[in-house]
């Protein structure tokens, strides 16, 4: 039997060094719904408990019978279908006790990277895999916002009772979008938080449910591949990198969901209309960036030096969708998130989006 009051997570550490490497997502009050834009922590102190950790206290705290994931870890790693020659970022690694495993199955033509803002972890994980004679181990100490992997370079990222801590999510899930390669899996472990059910030590540490983590994860580019029910006070589920886009390549992102990503400054929104069209009406929150604009800035290799934001959604918009498209994918190639909706101004305006008076 499991004591779900004792169930403890993986570390994902120190905010008092730098403010914590994965960065969680806002909710929204009373509803849960996912507000991901936040420019300061959405839960202050939450990590800590990790800020210079004694490593051997966290090995007896994370490795030990009794927590679900420990007992449950062989069959975790079995359900991620690791192959060999793999290369597998553990983010949150702790004190190793899924690197280590994952480096079994990656074998030694494969790579396991320890990735986690505490240094003291990423030092034991490395030291104690070369210990084990896992040289296929390395370590990452990453970034507040940022796991600091090359693009491209991940076939697997592993996060296990750790998406809870991310202080800023869309950053930190966008930063491992990027360093999937094209045919990536995200394998995500976490705790269930049921009103009525869950114990009062996920109630009061875990900020949000299933249903809120899945929107936040597909918000920043990913779709749900599958999910396996074989754990008691978690989930497991694994997700792709999704497009997002229609035939068209136009965003299927919902104005809803549209609407609710730029109140909470996850998004912004650019009108890459001329600028007589602009004059004629445009909405209060669009930034004008004309298309002829853009690519005559290709053209000229200045593209990149436009005030625009990476760690954002850029949503584009013109009059019918067909050049919100063509400026979604010059700014895509230049590594932004941009989406090309299919709506116009007009249509904009008529579904709740105000014009500029």
């Amino acid at each position: 039997m499991i004591d779900r009051k004792n169930v403890t997570p993986m570390s994902f550490h120190s905010t008092k060094r730098t403010a914590l490497c994965f960065t969680l997502a806002l909710l929204a009050a009373g509803s849960q719904r996912s507000l991901l834009g936040q420019e300061s922590s959405i839960n202050p102190g939450i990590n800590d408990s990790f800020d210079a950790p004694v490593v051997e206290e966290f090995v007896e705290r994370f490795e030990k019978e009794g927590r679900e994931v420990y007992d449950h870890r062989n069959r975790i790693v079995e359900e991620a279908k690791i192959t060999p020659g793999q290369t597998i970022a553990d983010i949150g690694a702790g004190t190793g006790l899924f690197t280590r495993l994952l480096a079994k199955e990656t074998g030694p033509t494969g790579t396991v990277i320890a990735v986690d803002i505490a240094k003291e972890f990423v030092d034991h994980t490395v030291s104690s895999a070369r210990t084990a004679g896992l040289t296929q181990v390395r370590g990452q100490v990453c970034k507040p916002d940022s796991v600091e992997l090359p693009p491209g370079s991940v076939d697997v990222a592993f996060i296990c009772d750790t998406y809870h801590h991310f202080e800023f999510p869309y950053k930190t899930m966008r930063s491992i979008y990027r360093a999937l390669k094209p045919e990536g899996k995200l394998v995500l472990v976490e705790f269930h938080r049921n009103e009525g059910e869950s114990s009062d030590w996920i109630l009061g540490h875990v900020r949000a449910g299933k249903e809120v983590f899945v929107e936040e994860i597909q918000n920043a580019g990913f779709e749900v591949d599958s999910e396996v029910d074989f754990l008691d006070t978690s989930y497991f589920m694994t997700f792709r990198k999704s497009e997002k886009t229609n035939d068209d390549g136009q965003t299927t992102d919902s104005l809803e969901t549209v609407k609710s990503l730029l109140e909470n400054k996850t998004a912004i929104l650019i009108d890459v209309r001329e600028q007589r069209e602009w004059d004629s009406g445009h909405l209060s929150q669009a930034q004008l960036f004309p298309l002829s604009d853009l690519q005559t800035r290709e053209l000229r290799g200045t593209l990149e030096d436009l005030d625009l934001p990476k760690d954002q959604i850029i949503y584009t918009h013109c009059a019918r969708g067909v050049r919100s498209v063509s400026a979604a994918k010059l700014l895509n190639n230049l590594g932004y998130d941009a989406r090309g909706l299919r709506q116009g101004f007009v249509e904009l305006s008529q579904n709740g989006f105000e014009t500029a008076e």
